[in-house]
């Protein structure tokens, strides 16, 4: 490689979006998302589900008020031209998935271990990639509740 090859390939990629690889149109195949992102390009917000920061907005709403809610913070992404959403799916060593390991969280009924009545994880995968965006899924691996209080815990937890 000549030094000015190796010089323009180092400006590329020291000018943020920039790259030496052509970048896929948006909503092509292998495009990262709506809004013209460019490849390995992020641009994301969080949804927090410990204590009900942003979702739900309170525990114990049915499952079509979860699942409205869940979708209208999908759709602010996609309005604010973001392309990744990161959900969080395990506030306190509980679910927001069926899982075998893990009780359903209390943030989405009230009590843990309560069958919310859907699966707001696999509802969340569908409908962020539905709207072009990347859904990742964030968790605690080790805070197991926001209380000292093990009889609170549900008995699988």
């Amino acid at each position: 490689m000549s030094r000015r090859s190796f010089t323009a390939a180092l400006a590329a990629l020291a000018v943020p979006g920039a790259s030496a690889a052509p970048r896929p149109e948006p909503g092509a195949a292998g495009a990262p998302g709506r809004g013209g992102a460019a490849s390995g390009e992020m641009r994301g917000m969080w949804v927090a589900t410990v204590t009900n920061r942003d979702w739900p907005s309170r525990p114990g709403l049915g499952a079509d008020r979860q699942r409205a809610e869940l979708t209208a913070h999908l759709d602010t992404a996609v309005r604010a031209r973001l392309n990744t959403v990161i959900l969080q799916v395990r506030p306190t060593a509980d679910a927001l998935w069926p899982s075998p390991y893990e009780p359903w969280s209390q943030y989405l009924t009230g009590t843990q271990g309560a069958h919310p009545g859907w699966d707001p994880l696999g509802t969340a995968v569908e409908e962020a990639h539905a709207r072009g965006l990347h859904l990742h899924a964030w968790f605690n691996p080790y805070r197991v509740a926001l209380h000292a209080d093990p009889t609170r815990l549900a008995a699988s937890h």
